[in-house]
C-alpha cells in the first residue's frame, strides 16, 4: 500500500494542495498531506472551500500513467469508504460528492511537473455552515446524525484510494468506470453543462474511458464533455 505510506500532518495550514506542491520533488509517491483545518482551502475554479475542524482535508502526491481518471478515483474511494458505515453518497461529475442533494465533499486535481496532486475534502462531522452555504452544502453528520471517527475514516479512505489507484496502474480503467457508474447520480438524468462560451443540455448516457461525460443533447446528437460545471435540470 503506497497511499499514506508517508504522512505530513498539520493542525492548520492554508491549503493541503498548495503544501503538497512544495513536496513533489522529495516526497515518495502516495505521500499524504493531512490537516485538521485549512485556512484557504480551494475547490475548482479557485473557489473557496470551507474547511474547519471536523472535516477530512487531504492531498495525495501521485505519478499515474494516465492522469485523466485521477479525479474519478477520488470520488469512488470516498463513496466506498462511507458505504462501509451504511452511508450512501453519490458522485456528481466531475468532482462533487452528494448526499441528500447536498454537497458533502469534493475532489480537486492539479498537475505539478509530472506529478498529480489529488486533493479531497470531506465534510465529515461539521455541525454548522456559513449562511451562504447552507442551501447547497452539508456534512455527513448533519445528513445522517452519525459522528464518525475521523482517524478511522481517513485510514479506510487511504485503503480505498490505494485499491483504486492500483486498478489504474494495472490498466483496469474499465473496472474503475464500472465503479463510477455504480456510484454516480447522473446516469439517465437531464443535465445542463455550463462551459465558458455556451451551455449544453441533454441526458447523461455514459462516461468515456478518459473520464469525459457522454451526453445526448436535446436535438439527439451525442457529444463528449471533458470539463464544465454540471447542474441537474429541475423537473
Amino acid at each position: 500500500m503506497i497511499i499514506g505510506s508517508k504522512l505530513y500532518y498539520f493542525d492548520s495550514i492554508e491549503s493541503t494542495n498548495e503544501h503538497a506542491k512544495t513536496l513533489v520533488k522529495d516526497a515518495p509517491e502516495g505521500a499524504v498531506v493531512l490537516v485538521d483545518e485549512q485556512t484557504e482551502g480551494r475547490g475548482r475554479f479557485s473557489k473557496q472551500w470551507y474547511s474547519p475542524e471536523g472535516g477530512i482535508w487531504m492531498s495525495v502526491i501521485l505519478h499515474p500513467p494516465d492522469p485523466s481518471l485521477i479525479s474519478l478515483i477520488g470520488g469512488i474511494a470516498v463513496c466506498k469508504t462511507l458505504h462501509m458505515d451504511s452511508i450512501l453518497p453519490g458522485i456528481k461529475w466531475p468532482n462533487d460528492i452528494m448526499l441528500n442533494e447536498k454537497k458533502i465533499g469534493g475532489v480537486l486535481t492539479e498537475m505539478v511537473d509530472k506529478a498529480v496532486i489529488l486533493g479531497i475534502g470531506l465534510n465529515l462531522n461539521i455541525r454548522e455552515f456559513p449562511k451562504e452555504l447552507k442551501t447547497t452544502a452539508s456534512s455527513v453528520f448533519l445528513e445522517t446524525k452519525k459522528h464518525l471517527e475521523k482517524k478511522m475514516v481517513f485510514s479506510t479512505l487511504c485503503r480505498q484510494l490505494d485499491d483504486c489507484y492500483m486498478m489504474l496502474k494495472q490498466n483496469k480503467a474499465a473496472d474503475l468506470l464500472t465503479e463510477w457508474r455504480h456510484y454516480t447520480i447522473l446516469l439517465g438524468q437531464q443535465v445542463i453543462i455550463e462551459l465558458p462560451d455556451k451551455k449544453i443540455e441533454g441526458k447523461v448516457i455514459d462516461i468515456s474511458r478518459d473520464g469525459a461525460l457522454i451526453i445526448m443533447r436535446l436535438d439527439g446528437k451525442i457529444v463528449r464533455v471533458v470539463a464544465g460545471v454540471c447542474h441537474l435540470r429541475k423537473r
